[in-house]
């Protein structure tokens, strides 16, 4: 069993440092400006793709989807990643982030060869953008930035890539322009007349005071309340849609819709508390609009999703924040534009505990909490949150 893999390949070569058995099982050469190869078993594939999905048929068969339906997306996608160049590139990153606005990865729930093959073709695209750019594909970057932290420890050395930091935050206008746009400012003010000048600050004492600088992005901004999910049943449109009821301690219960039919079965939906997200904008999902999220954890495999669970004693409507944000104000509703989830969904992870919180950007991690005790799920360990 050997393999040979171009040396512009890195996505294989990531591949391989996610799956153990096959990086200890198959020998490697590296070669250039050549087709990838693998012999396996008595079958020998060339390409990227090809090899990715034999790789996967023979030591985790998961990753290379779970229906037909999903495999054949997969390979969709893959194809779509291996498609060089600038505009190629941009293409594609913008395809991704229109894609995962609501979801978490390429391909259903959980994580593919969608994911590894995409995220290893597109690395040295992503090391080259902006910080602006990273910013206004904010689905796109919180998948990479997700993707770069589920592979196992040493595998993107492995495979030649880099850790690459990832910054959510609007970024700080450039220190020249602003210099500039001052001067230019000093410049047409020298030279006004007397006069002028003496009105323009009669006016500008009659001017109101500037507005504040736009406040940095936090987590409690987001609006977390304990709901106690009172009924649910399948969505009329849609197999992979449940449709619950959810008590959030106001007036009136709200309606949610959650794709979790493949996860959960209906009869352990019923009755239980759960944390939401109350404050995201309302949508509809086939027919149906939902005016809230559950929020769950998905194993790092993509395998597995469950609650992240209030603790006992927990009432609908109980104010659930993280360690350290006692004292913040939810916004109202969460304004598209500002991508306040999605700055700070990259981070939701549960530890080694099974504890839910939030890696802020030096790592520090900050518990989910409904008075001092702290929201947990049943087994998934290191899973993210959504």
């Amino acid at each position: 069993m050997s393999a040979s893999f171009s040396s512009n390949d890195p996505a294989l070569k990531l591949l391989l440092a996610f799956i153990p058995e096959a990086e200890q099982a198959i020998s490697i050469d590296t070669v250039a400006d050549q087709l990838s190869q693998l012999n396996l078993n008595g079958h020998c594939v060339e390409g990227t793709n090809a090899v990715a999905q034999l790789l996967a048929a023979t030591y985790s068969e998961a990753l290379a989807g779970a229906t037909d339906a999903d495999k054949a997306e997969v390979s969709q996608w893959m194809t779509m990643s291996a498609r060089h160049g600038p505009t190629e590139r941009q293409a594609f990153a913008q395809t991704i982030n229109d894609h995962l606005a609501g979801k978490t990865y390429l391909v259903s729930n959980y994580l593919s060869l969608a994911d590894l093959i995409a995220f290893g073709n597109v690395h040295a695209f992503m090391e080259s953008l902006s910080a602006q750019k990273r910013f206004n594909w904010c689905a796109f970057s919180r998948w990479f930035d997700l993707i770069q932290h589920t592979v196992p420890a040493g595998a993107l050395a492995k495979a030649g890539l880099k850790l690459i930091e990832i910054d959510l935050n609007a970024p700080a206008p450039a220190k020249k322009q602003v210099a500039a746009t001052a001067s230019k400012a000093e410049q047409a003010t020298s030279a006004e007349p007397k006069a002028a000048k003496q009105d323009k600050k009669a006016k500008e004492k009659k001017q109101p005071a500037a507005a504040k600088e736009e406040a940095k992005i936090v987590p409690s901004m987001i609006d977390l309340r304990v709901g106690h999910i009172l009924d649910v049943q399948k969505h009329p449109d849609a197999d992979s849609l449940y449709v619950e009821t959810i008590d959030v301690g106001e007036g009136e219960p709200r309606t949610v819709v959650s794709g979790l039919v493949r996860f959960i079965p209906i009869e352990q939906m019923q009755n239980r508390d759960v944390v939401l997200v109350c404050n995201l904008k309302p949508a509809a999902m086939r027919g149906v609009k939902s005016f809230a999220m559950v929020l769950c954890a998905t194993s790092p495999d993509g395998n597995s999703v469950e609650f992240v669970e209030p603790p006992k004693g927990s009432k609908p409507g109980d104010r659930v924040y993280f360690e350290g944000y006692e004292n913040g104000t939810p916004e109202e509703v969460l304004k598209p534009k500002m991508k306040v989830f999605e700055t700070i969904q990259p981070g939701l992870f549960t530890d080694d505990s099974c504890e839910a919180g939030w890696y802020d950007e030096q790592k520090a991690f900050h518990k989910l909490l409904v008075g001092s005790q702290v929201c947990t799920t049943a087994t998934i360990a290191k899973g993210s949150l959504k």
